[in-house]
């Protein structure tokens, strides 16, 4: 028999919030019972009220926004479901970074009906590991303020639902492989996450010392020994051997050689390298 869920939708425009439920109702048939709230207090008395597996989450709402929302039900240990967060595209590019680290899924307006599917399969995946309080806490650390590092603290979607928790010092590198993205870290072990390199690259560019040297390898700044250029050849300090792209290669040289005289142009300038090669 199939599991059945229960959803709220929070958002304050009733002509979008009634979207968004039709949509829900039509492709992800599992939601049996669909509720809406349309401020921050309502939603609230909604959530403490009764139980949601799934709450579908406008980041910008009447007197606050979602995250109001979230610190104070955290604050009184209310958070007992998976969220699933609605913007537009307007959305600071700080906030959208901030759920990404904390592995929580967020969608554009209008929706798209396969990543709606797709979000909330995750969602129910989820509800089985219970990851969501750790989720949120993460995701709460971030958003205090513009500044993304508050917390060094990274959530990794790896198979079956599994959400790990690590800190982006403990990562030596990240390797693409596909669809998938492999993670080195620091005490020898191997991560597989569900998502791909491009989903952690420009973050941990931005915010964290992490450079392209191919279009399959991002490394972490802090381990790095020595860099061969005429090999294009990369040593970590536990003796890892990475090898550069040509491209890129001259790039990371030119990073290392520019980095104290003029950074954030050269980061510019790697950054959007990265972005061509996806073109």
């Amino acid at each position: 028999m199939q599991e059945v869920y229960t959803a709220l939708v929070v958002e304050d425009v009733k002509d979008t919030s009634d979207y968004i439920r039709q949509r829900i109702e039509k492709l992800c048939p599992a939601i049996k019972d669909i509720q809406q709230a349309f401020s921050i207090q309502e939603a609230y008395d909604n959530i403490i009220s009764r139980h949601f597996d799934i709450i579908f989450l406008d980041i910008q709402l009447p007197k606050g926004t979602g995250f109001d929302l979230l610190r104070r039900l955290s604050d009184e240990g209310k958070i007992d479901f998976e969220i699933i967060f609605i913007t537009g595209e307007s959305a600071k590019e700080f906030t959208l970074r901030a759920i990404k680290y904390s592995a929580l899924d967020f969608l554009y307006k209008p929706l798209d009906d396969t990543d709606l599917i797709h979000a909330v399969n995750k969602a129910t995946d989820k509800l089985k590991t219970q990851y969501f309080n750790r989720q949120i806490k993460l995701l709460l650390d971030r958003v205090g303020g513009d500044n993304l590092n508050k917390t060094n603290k990274i959530a990794l979607h790896l198979h079956n639902g599994i959400v790990e928790f690590v800190n982006v010092d403990e990562i030596k590198y990240l390797e693409a492989d596909g669809v998938v993205a492999y993670v080195y870290l620091n005490n020898g072990d191997r991560l597989t996450t569900t998502r791909n390199l491009g989903y952690y690259k420009e973050m941990l560019m931005m915010d964290y010392n992490f450079y392209p040297i191919s279009n399959s390898l991002l490394v972490n700044q802090e381990y790095i020994l020595r860099y061969n250029h005429k090999e294009l050849q990369l040593t970590l300090n536990d003796g890892t051997v990475l090898f550069a792209s040509k491209r890129f290669g001259k790039s990371f040289k030119d990073t290392f050689s520019n980095q104290n005289q003029n950074r954030p142009k050269v980061f510019k300038s790697i950054a959007n390298l990265w972005r061509k090669m996806l073109e």
